[in-house]
């Protein structure tokens, strides 16, 4: 007799994936330079993220520009200049060295951020965040994160930013639209940083300098390069050792293991609500940024 209702053999547990490693390129100009990542490299690994830039400019080479179904978090590294944030919600707000600044679209929101003054170099990371089709159709909101309120961790060679979320020694108190673990972290040659991830989560290292391995040494990655991991059916501790002084960038959410129609930085559940969030922003009903000379002006949804 078959019992169905004991535990599940190990052959039917779900063990930790890892994808290969990803080597970002830069390319672009002195206005606009970015290494790049998108999921369609990491056969799902990726997920919720859509992708993320690390990016440098100069100039509002983007303008105002629609975003649904989805979120874009700007995060700034401490040699930053200063970015300013436009969106249809009415947020304005100058994000600083250091500090975070989440859209989150909902269905539909028109954005724009640009270097103040005109030509300071603004330096950081742009990451996109899918959100569940049954909140793609909420109203959308924002959420600034002042670098004065992330927390910060020293701990034997090890220094831990929680920009959102928590890891295993520091939490971040401040909700966010979705729960995203967000961590910038610095370790020593030799040292080791422990985070764990929760059963199911996925998490992606990006590497800004230096060389880290996990402790088994089934993988190593260098600068500019990533790895995405996660789907065990277990929390899983991971253990990244700095073969050299370095500083990575860990994200980490919870799968949606849903569909993307998209067009742009509009991330919906079909051609249909696609094509609304389109015909939104074409006629106005998301609102939109007026632009005259060096003038911009809100103009709020409808």
């Amino acid at each position: 007799m078959n019992d169905s209702t004991g535990p599940k053999p190990d052959s039917a547990m779900k063990h930790l994936e890892v994808s290969r490693v990803f080597q970002t390129v830069s390319s672009g100009d002195g206005q606009f330079a970015a290494r790049k990542v998108r999921s369609i490299h990491f056969n799902g690994l990726l997920d919720p993220l859509i992708g993320f830039d690390h990016f440098e400019l100069t100039s509002d080479v983007f303008g105002p520009h629609p975003h649904a179904g989805m979120s874009a978090i700007t995060y700034l590294f401490e040699d930053s200049g200063h970015y300013h944030n436009l969106d249809s919600s009415g947020t304005d707000v100058v994000i600083t060295p250091g500090s975070l600044m989440w859209t989150w679209a909902g269905r539909g929101i028109v954005h724009t951020e640009f270097p103040v003054p005109e030509g300071t170099r603004v330096h950081g990371m742009q990451v996109f965040v899918n959100t569940a089709a049954l909140r793609k159709q909420h109203l959308p909101q924002a959420l600034f994160i002042d670098s004065r309120d992330i927390p910060v961790v020293d701990y034997n060679g090890v220094t831990v930013k929680v920009i959102a979320g928590r890891t295993n020694i520091a939490g971040n108190r401040i909700k966010t639209p979705e729960a995203l673990t967000f961590l910038d972290i610095t370790i020593g040659r030799g040292r080791t940083f422990q985070h764990d991830l929760p059963a199911g989560w996925t998490a992606t290292i990006y590497v800004l300098s230096g060389e880290v391995a996990d402790d088994r040494k089934s993988w190593v990655i260098t600068a500019g390069q990533v790895l995405a991991m996660g789907r065990s059916d277990q929390l899983e501790t991971l253990s990244l050792t700095a073969v050299s002084d370095t500083r990575l960038i860990l994200l980490g959410g919870q799968p949606l293991s849903e569909p993307i129609f998209s067009a742009g930085a509009m991330a919906m559940s079909s051609e249909e609500e696609l094509g609304k969030a389109i015909s939104d922003f074409e006629e106005g009903r998301m609102g939109f940024i007026r632009i005259e000379g060096d003038k911009r002006t809100i103009v709020l949804a409808t």
